[in-house]
């Protein structure tokens, strides 16, 4: 695989730090202000006591922090960009599944947003994915299997 341009060092750079502002706000709001994030979708079927979501925040909070430090070498991030680009697309399909069987009983405007949004994220990692050369002395994709040599005559 080609190394990568001086853009796609840019655009990786871009994209990791836009990744990283969202899922920051978005686990800040989760983890210091549940009740204020839960309410904002006006969904029925919020939790009486949305407390236990602040673990989601957490952990959004360090996938933030993990897409900004990654930032700085986005050329040997491919591991990162592969699990935010599988992360990504799944909750854009859930969020989509459950829009459209209506589970999602909330603001249609932010169902929808957060289908959009996690989907142009999803795009733009699996963009990434492509794009970014695996790391030094891991095996290639195109490299065929060394055969054992035989030991008899």
């Amino acid at each position: 695989m080609a190394e990568t341009t001086r853009f796609d060092s840019d655009a990786a750079r871009t994209i990791f730090y836009i990744a990283a502002i969202l899922m920051a706000i978005y686990g800040l709001g989760f983890f210091l202000f549940p009740q204020v994030m839960l309410s904002i979708s006006d969904d029925p079927g919020v939790p009486s006591n949305p407390g236990w979501v602040r673990w989601a925040g957490g952990l959004l909070l360090g996938t933030a922090i993990a897409a900004w430090l990654a930032a700085s070498n986005p050329e040997s991030q491919r591991p990162l960009v592969v699990g935010l680009a599988t992360a990504f697309t799944l909750i854009a399909l859930a969020m989509l599944y459950s829009t459209l069987v209506g589970d999602y009983r909330g603001e249609p405007w932010l169902g929808w947003l957060l289908i959009s949004g996690n989907g142009a994220l999803a795009v733009a990692m699996w963009w990434l994915s492509a794009n970014t050369p695996l790391p030094k002395g891991a095996p290639q994709p195109s490299a065929k299997p060394k055969r054992a040599r035989s030991t008899t005559r």
